[in-house]
């Protein structure tokens, strides 16, 4: 059964089962959600979501990052999900297409707060979060993907998964969380046409969900035994291609899937990064300027259109999902930062006059290798007469085209400066780097 399966592999793991890769690779995935979290906290939306939550109010079991105070590890999870996802550089895995960190890491934090676990506990629900989140994920991707966006659904097991682990359910118990995971596992891609802030939204409510499921299993409230697998379970209910052994082959093998992570270091979709940096690579070797472009060609995968072929993004949220802006930005600012998403970009005659010489087209070739690769090709004619050809089939941040644990840590800094302020900053990065030496996550958590 695949369901159960899932629950022994959450109940047996243990720290010293992981290999010392993944124990790295765990601090470093709380490092890069974190800065996202912080520099996410500045915008509206989490302040909207942090109003919220304050006039709930809450047992003070667990902190919020965007402002320090502590309330329901429900609640908490609920803020730090959403707030991690808002700037769009919060980790990705990409077979699975789903953003694990974002709905696994704040209900690991939240709970492991709440059950004064250490640091060594809050690595391996990492680890044992993200393994169930992305192998659900592979198993329904892609047709699951055009309806469901896999982050809030699939991170809602996920959640579930580090939660149980931190609680250190058994077997019976973890599968009942589980099953009352999958039960609420949601999150739709309408948000898209609008450019809505539901987006958000889902990685909170998968990491809420999930640690919520947790907490009742503890308890004895039980759930569907056989949630994925079930004739009217998770998998038939969402995606009308299904590949089981995706989610228990070689489980618990001691490779994990933690170690397939990407790091985002442009702040938009992923879809736009492998044309992001073409762009970003020929615009330096020949030292283009947007007057000199006459067309620019992009191929790529099919799914990568559906989410991003938006000629016309109306908020600077959008225009995170609008490859034409993306590349036309990438072009004329030389960076896609989170600075460089606003209202004057968005309507700067420079860029909208670029974004009129793009053309997407679908490319079957290409299309064929997703989603185990996200690859493109850019083809860029200038004015003056020359032919600039690119092609990428792992954008920077990709284990084959990785970036250094040092440019994260910069990476951090720089979004974390802002809201804690350099000292804050340094201390978190050092909380999450020593993970491994913390008695009490919730009495050395520097907030």
């Amino acid at each position: 059964m695949v369901t159960s399966k899932l629950a022994e592999f959450i109940c047996k793991t243990g720290f010293e089962d992981l290999s010392p890769a993944s124990v790295e690779m765990a601090g470093l995935a709380i490092l890069d959600w974190m800065g996202s979290a912080a520099a996410g906290s500045m915008h509206s939306p989490a302040q909207m979501m942090l109003g919220v939550v304050e006039e709930l109010g809450g047992v003070p079991e667990a902190t919020v990052l965007a402002g320090g105070q502590r309330t329901s590890c429900l609640n908490a999870a609920l803020v730090n999900g959403s707030i991690s996802h808002i700037i769009e550089l919060d980790d990705v895995h990409r077979a699975s297409i789903i953003h694990p960190a974002a709905a696994v890491i704040p209900a690991a934090l939240a709970v492991a707060e709440k059950e004064h676990a250490s640091g060594r506990d809050l690595i391996t629900a990492v680890v044992v979060g993200y393994e169930v989140a992305i192998r659900v994920a592979e198993a329904i991707t892609p047709s699951h993907y055009f309806y469901w966006h896999t982050t809030g659904t699939c991170g809602t097991f996920g959640a579930a998964a580090a939660a149980s682990k931190i609680l250190r359910l058994e077997a019976d118990r973890a599968n009942w969380a589980l099953g009352n995971a999958g039960t609420q596992a949601a999150g739709l891609w309408e948000f898209i046409a609008d450019g809505a802030m539901s987006k958000h939204l889902h990685p909170g409510k998968a990491a809420m969900n999930g640690l919520l499921a947790a907490l009742l299993a503890r308890r004895g409230f039980t759930g569907a035994s056989r949630i994925l697998e079930g004739e009217r379970g998770f998998c038939r209910a969402t995606a009308s291609e299904i590949k089981f052994d995706r989610i228990t082959s070689k489980l618990g093998g001691g490779n994990y899937k933690i170690e397939e992570i990407s790091y985002k270091i442009h702040s938009s979709c992923r879809h736009t990064h492998p044309a992001i940096d073409m762009a970003l690579d020929l615009s330096k070797k020949n030292r283009l300027t947007p007057d000199n472009v006459k067309s620019i060609l992009v191929k790529t995968y099919k799914t990568a259109l559906d989410i991003t072929d938006n000629y016309t993004p109306d908020n600077p949220y959008a225009a995170k999902f609008s490859l034409p802006f993306c590349v036309s930005l990438a072009i004329k600012e030389g960076r896609v930062n989170p600075d460089l998403f606003t209202g004057q970009t968005l309507t700067d005659p420079v860029i909208r006059s670029l974004m009129e010489r793009v053309d997407l087209e679908v490319d079957l070739e290409l299309d064929s290798r997703y989603p185990e690769l996200w690859p493109a090709s850019l083809v860029i004619h200038t004015l003056s007469g020359e032919v600039l050809e690119g092609h990428i089939d792992c954008p920077r941040g990709d284990p084959e085209n990785p970036v250094t644990s040092r440019e994260l840590e910069e990476k951090f800094l720089t979004l974390a400066s802002g809201p804690w302020g350099e000292r804050g900053a340094e201390k978190a990065k050092e909380f999450c780097l020593n993970l491994k030496k913390i008695a009490d996550v919730s009495s050395a958590l520097p907030f």
